[in-house]
Formats: C-alpha cells, sequence, structure tokens
C-alpha cells in the first residue's frame, strides 16, 4: 500500500481544521484588502542612543515601514540596547584571540490608544569575531560583529511586534 493516498487524506483533513484553530496567515488580506503588514508600519519606533542603537532602528525600519514613517501611528515601540565583551579563546602569552559580542535589547510594544502593552521582553543576539595583531583588523572585526549583531538583533525584533500586532487584532 502506498503513503501517497494516506498522505493527501491527512492533507485534506488538516486544512479546515487550520482555519477553526485561529490561524491567519500574517501576509494575507481581510475582507477590507488590510493586512498585518500595514498594521506593522504604523509602528513608530524610539531613537536609540548610541551608534550600535542607530543601526538597531536602521534595520527595524527598513523591516517594519519599508515605505517610510507613518504620520498617524497605532503602536509605539522603545528598546534600551546593552552590548557586551568577553574574550574567549587565549595564548600562551596570555593574549585574547577570539571575543565575543553579545547584544541585548529590552523592548516594549505599546498600542498608543489605550497604552496597553501589547508585548514586551529581552532579546540578545550574539556573534564573535577574531582579534589579531593589526589593530585597524581587529576593530573592522569588532565593527562587522556589532553591525552583524544590531541586523539580527533588529530581525527578532521586528518578529516580536509581527506577533504583537497579529495577536491584538
Amino acid at each position: 500500500m502506498s503513503l501517497r493516498p494516506i498522505i493527501l487524506l491527512f492533507l485534506c483533513l488538516s486544512i479546515p481544521a487550520l482555519g477553526a484553530c485561529g490561524f491567519r496567515p500574517l501576509y494575507a488580506q481581510n475582507q477590507s484588502n488590510q493586512s498585518e503588514t500595514n498594521d506593522m508600519s504604523r509602528v513608530k519606533i524610539d531613537v536609540i542612543n548610541d551608534r550600535v542603537g542607530q543601526l538597531t532602528r536602521n534595520v527595524l525600519l527598513e523591516n517594519l515601514t519599508p515605505k517610510g514613517e507613518t504620520s498617524s501611528p497605532l503602536y509605539e515601540l522603545s528598546i534600551e540596547i546593552d552590548e557586551t565583551t568577553n574574550d574567549l579563546g587565549f595564548t600562551k602569552q596570555n593574549e585574547a584571540t577570539v571575543s565575543d559580542y553579545i547584544l541585548s535589547g529590552a523592548y516594549k510594544l505599546v498600542r498608543i490608544s489605550d497604552t496597553k502593552i501589547l508585548r514586551s521582553g529581552t532579546l540578545r543576539a550574539r556573534t564573535s569575531f577574531n582579534l589579531v595583531q593589526s589593530d585597524f583588523a581587529s576593530l573592522e572585526a569588532k565593527s562587522s560583529a556589532r553591525e552583524d549583531a544590531a541586523r539580527n538583533l533588529a530581525r527578532q525584533i521586528a518578529n516580536q511586534v509581527a506577533i504583537g500586532i497579529h495577536g491584538a487584532n
């Protein structure tokens, strides 16, 4: 007996169950031709201090508001960022060869109309970089690690914003 008919039957029976459990695709449009992404573009992202905060905010703006910031936001997103560096690998002379860069972001998504907190939490992005003899190369490696971590953290926060907005509607 082939598994193909059984799998086909299972798929046919499971698709209606998705609608019954409240599943809604994130990018699908409702009856008024609006999607959750329209609401995501109505998020006001507060300014984040420091260079790494600027990098994180810029990636969030690209992900949440690709057509530009709205003049009438429905939601406000505030983020506090903390960055740490830990040396890991050491030579016999006790000089670090590898360093871990950890970027933590505490975020809070608030609906402006009633100041209800829709989603909050702390996320972390971690990346490593090599420390070499050249100070310039080590600084460039750290800068690249900082940008990668900021991009990663921003994407994680954007996902949490989508979940918060999707759950509120």
